[in-house]
């Protein structure tokens, strides 16, 4: 069997030559700081047996008397008092250090840093980030926008935990989650013909005027598909890489822009209408982070948290 101290806990090693396991002095300190065995056993969650017995070995150990009772309580001896203004500091920063553990452990010490690409981080991503700060109370957070071409450099080099997208990645050290779905939509200028119809065909987009996509481009490739499988021609009229600057000059009526539903979750201009597709492909939104670098706690809360929104 193990030994055990007075109050019933394993311990690593009895106390020899008047030295004290740290137990003890927490004990000591607890019914210092009460008064009372009483106060200290509710402090501790022990009960006053145990406590009463410790108390005796502390003394029986030290060969002092370390308390007198009177109905008031408990009342220090002088001896007791100086070991309590030895040990008080000690006790102080451990309970210090314990608070600060737990932070840890909350993910509440470290910068969290995360990116996203454009469309996803008009609202979603930002959605998203205020609901882990709500439920991570003092999380740094830092929110980096990035281009396709430079997420799997992002998360390799380190510069970032994860990132939130509608693109993927073949890079053997990037691990994936899928989180949700987003539908293509159409972004329509108010003065267009089409405007007025409450879903969009394939078909009624023959012809038409176009602020299109990079040419490979996650939203490009969705795009082209969908037009390509009804065997519809465009006219691009503009190229744009991100989608702001794509809603930005369908705004000036240069053309119909068709993008994941999630890009129209932040503002959009005031010449525009948005307009469901009919048959619409949808894209995927994954959260990419570098399997051979360590994560915290917050980015599991931060995939539940996308999982929950997009569910």
């Amino acid at each position: 069997m193990p030994s055990r101290d007075d109050d019933d806990r394993p311990v690593a090693a009895k106390p020899v030559d008047g030295l004290l396991s740290l137990r003890q002095i927490e004990v000591f300190h607890a019914v210092m700081q009460a008064r009372s065995i009483t106060g200290a056993s509710k402090v501790l969650n022990v009960s006053q047996p145990a406590l009463s017995r410790t108390i005796r070995r502390i003394e029986d150990i030290l060969g002092i008397a370390l308390f007198l009772r009177d109905r008031n309580g408990l009342v220090p001896t002088s001896e007791a008092l100086e070991i309590h203004a030895e040990i008080d500091p000690l006790m102080r920063q451990l309970t210090g250090v314990g608070n600060q553990i737990g932070r840890i452990a909350r993910g509440e010490t470290a910068i969290f840093r995360t990116g996203s690409t454009a469309s996803v981080a008009r609202a979603l991503v930002p959605q998203a980030l205020r609901d882990l700060s709500v439920e991570v109370p003092g999380i740094e957070l830092f929110f980096d926008v990035l281009p396709v071409d430079q997420i799997e450099d992002y998360l390799i080099a380190g510069r970032g935990e994860a990132v939130v997208t509608i693109a993927t990645s073949e890079h053997p050290l990037i691990a994936t989650e899928v989180v949700g779905n987003a539908d293509l939509v159409a972004c329509i200028p108010k003065s267009h013909r089409l405007a007025v119809e409450t879903v969009i065909k394939a078909s009624d987009l023959e012809g038409a005027d176009f602020v299109a996509f990079a040419a490979g481009g996650a939203h490009q490739k969705v795009v082209d598909s969908f037009l390509n499988r009804a065997g519809i021609k465009v006219n691009a009229k503009a190229v744009a890489r991100f989608s702001d600057t794509a809603l930005a000059l369908a705004n000036e009526q240069m053309g119909i822009v068709l993008v994941d539903y999630l890009t129209t979750l932040g503002p959009v201009g005031s010449n525009l209408v948005i307009r469901p597709l009919d048959n619409a492909p949808h894209f995927q939104i994954s959260v990419l982070w570098n399997r051979r670098r360590p994560h915290s706690a917050n980015l599991r809360k931060l995939i539940e948290i996308l999982s929950r929104k997009l569910s």
